[in-house]
């Protein structure tokens, strides 16, 4: 997988994504994601995502949204390197990365709180 074919997936399911420079990295925002599970549920956010360079693709340890959605310091997040505004979720993804195993990684994220 790479992060076009990543970022083709996406756009497939009608979201729209663009990308964030943050010093050396760049991050894929999907913006107005609709979260489907779990205690905000029908909420909107943005959810960023880093690009990797490795090849095989390794997927970063890591969402972030904005607005945060939970209080910082709580459920393994912090204050993210994209601004203020945004909320950095530590979560590993522990399956080999595919497109459609991404989109569930963030779902299931968002069906833990």
């Amino acid at each position: 997988m790479t992060n076009e074919e990543l970022e083709a997936h996406f756009r497939s399911l009608g979201w729209k994504t663009e990308h964030f420079p943050v010093g050396s990295q760049t991050f894929i925002i999907i913006r107005n994601y609709m979260i489907p599970t779990g205690s905000h549920i029908g909420r909107t956010c943005d959810v960023a995502i880093e690009r990797t360079t490795t090849i095989p693709y390794v997927p970063p340890p890591a969402i972030h949204t904005r607005p945060a959605l939970v209080p910082l310091s709580t459920l393994n997040t912090m204050q993210s390197p994209l601004g203020p505004d945004w909320q950095y979720w530590s979560r590993l993804v522990r399956v080999q990365a595919t497109p459609q195993r991404i989109v569930a990684h963030i779902a299931t994220i968002f069906s833990e709180v």
